[in-house]
């Protein structure tokens, strides 16, 4: 453990390091582009900004495709994009742990009169201990591209007309999803959530279903012998023949309870990673009510 904070600290060292070096050698902006220089830290978060933002602002994602928040560790080129960023949008709940010293130490090192602007998007979201997810819920997402919004329109008040449009017409979007979601678990005959770990309690509670067991806590926690036994026990109680994995973990437990117990397996998508594009995330928030239709609606 001791080896741990050590290997920590050297690279939390060497990061900053980069940050200071990247900020003092870096070139000026290309001819007159003046555009607000923005980072987001998850796949979610850059949708939600280039949906407000379109191409007023030069827009980056720390996390590449196919690598979620829980295993990410930052990068020296990480540093160099927070290092020439105006505004760093981040989840917050925790869910960044792993960048919070490079935040707090940013300003440390910059040359120029103005800040880093960080902006957290759970601010207003009502937190549910445990979970980070809060980007799962569409109605916590209307809150967070209303403190995206925010923030672009105080860093730029030149472009507030279109960002203010632009959110407005994205959160229309995903209000009307939310509602389809809600007629649909209307007609669904069961409304119970087994889930790989906790990242649907929003998602659950927007629609008052039942998230009643967890194969892993955490990504980072595999769960005991008495844990699984306790969870093979919760699945009996509830008499549901199916869970849920999700498309980036590793299935070797789910599979195994699965297999004990003759239950089928659907997989649905934290989209905790993914396309860096603005109709990403409605899409794949799309396809997980797909699957619970298939599983709960009988379509």
């Amino acid at each position: 453990m001791e080896s741990l904070r050590k290997s920590a600290v050297i690279l939390t060292v060497f990061l900053a390091l980069t940050l200071f070096a990247c900020k003092q050698t870096a070139p000026p902006k290309a001819g007159n582009d003046n555009r607000l220089k923005v980072v987001t830290t998850i796949a979610p978060l850059y949708s939600f900004t280039k949906n407000i933002a379109g191409d007023a602002v030069i827009l980056e994602n720390l996390l590449p495709s196919g690598v979620g928040p829980h295993e990410y560790s930052l990068s020296p080129d990480d540093a160099r994009k927070i290092a020439d960023a105006d505004i760093l949008i981040k989840n917050g709940v925790g869910l960044e742990e792993w960048m919070n010293k490079l935040i707090d130490s940013t300003n440390e090192f910059r040359t120029d009169s103005k800040k880093l602007v960080i902006v957290d998007t759970s601010e207003g979201v009502d937190i549910i201990d445990n979970d980070p997810h809060i980007w799962l819920s569409l109605r916590n997402a209307v809150l967070q591209v209303k403190n995206i919004e925010a923030s672009l329109v105080e860093a730029d008040p030149g472009n507030a007309d279109a960002y203010i449009k632009n959110a407005a017409d994205y959160i229309k979007l995903l209000e009307d999803l939310d509602k389809e979601i809600t007629e649909c678990v209307d007609k669904w005959n069961k409304q119970e959530l087994i889930t790989f770990h906790s990242a649907f309690s929003y998602f659950a509670k927007d629609y008052a279903l039942k998230q009643s067991a967890v194969i892993e806590g955490s990504p980072e926690a595999k769960p005991s012998p008495t844990h699984i036994a306790e969870i093979m026990d919760k699945i009996k109680e509830s008499g549901t023949r199916v869970i849920f994995s999700e498309p980036d973990a590793s299935h070797k437990i789910m599979d195994s309870i699965s297999d004990d117990m003759g239950l089928k397996v659907y997989s649905l998508d934290t989209l905790g990673t993914g396309e860096l594009s603005p109709g990403w995330y409605i899409s794949r928030m799309r396809v997980n009510l797909e699957t619970l239709n298939k599983v709960f609606g009988n379509k």
